[in-house]
């Protein structure tokens, strides 16, 4: 960590840490840990997925206090980027983050998929610029992001990555209010859609 004040000291109050933000009730609505040489997996813990960490089990008590960033029902702006995280985001346990507007990983190590349906009221989207690791892949879970009826994305980067998709489909997946996508330097291949013929 390039600042890790306050994370590492159980007497501080977490709402006095380095990047985070707190509301009047003492719950955390914003994580900007950008350019903070993080490194390491991305920071979701779930039930089914996690029984140890770093070789140790963990104690039955940390079940009920300790999901990562699924336990943050508050958050709003969660900014990692420009960091040295790894591996795949497992979304799942971020969708139950109603308040999260503001997703950014860009410029980190990361791969696999990209889901865009983060969390439900999600409106900024970044995975950007992670091709260092050979980046994100895939991105064939916009679909399902398109017949969600929380249609509240408005921008969202995928720039820079090694996404491997049909550029008909990817386009024809996009949510109908998005206004702002970006793309570029990808693996994607083949012809625009016909839609894109209609575009103003």
């Amino acid at each position: 960590w390039t600042n890790s004040a306050g994370w590492t000291n159980e007497t501080i109050d977490h709402c006095e840490w380095h990047g985070i933000t707190c509301n009047s009730d003492g719950f955390v609505t914003d994580i900007d840990l950008r350019n903070n040489n993080l490194a390491g997996q991305f920071p979701v813990y779930s039930r089914t997925y996690v029984t140890v960490i770093e070789g140790e089990p963990l104690p039955e008590s940390w079940y009920d206090t300790k999901y990562g960033l699924a336990n943050l029902y508050y958050l709003k702006t969660l900014d990692l980027a420009n960091n040295k995280l790894t591996g795949t985001i497992e979304y799942r346990p971020l969708y139950d983050l109603y308040s999260l507007t503001h997703f950014d990983v860009s410029g980190n190590q990361l791969g696999g998929e990209v889901e865009a349906l983060v969390a439900p009221s999600l409106r900024y989207a970044y995975f950007s610029n992670n091709n260092n690791n050979n980046g994100f892949t895939s991105m064939r879970r916009f679909q399902k992001y398109k017949v969600s009826p929380l249609q509240t994305l408005r921008y969202c980067d995928v720039s820079y990555n090694a996404i491997q998709e049909d550029a008909t489909d990817l386009l024809e997946n996009i949510p109908p209010n998005i206004e702002r996508f970006f793309a570029s330097n990808n693996q994607i291949i083949g012809s625009l859609p016909n839609s894109c013929n209609n575009l103003p």
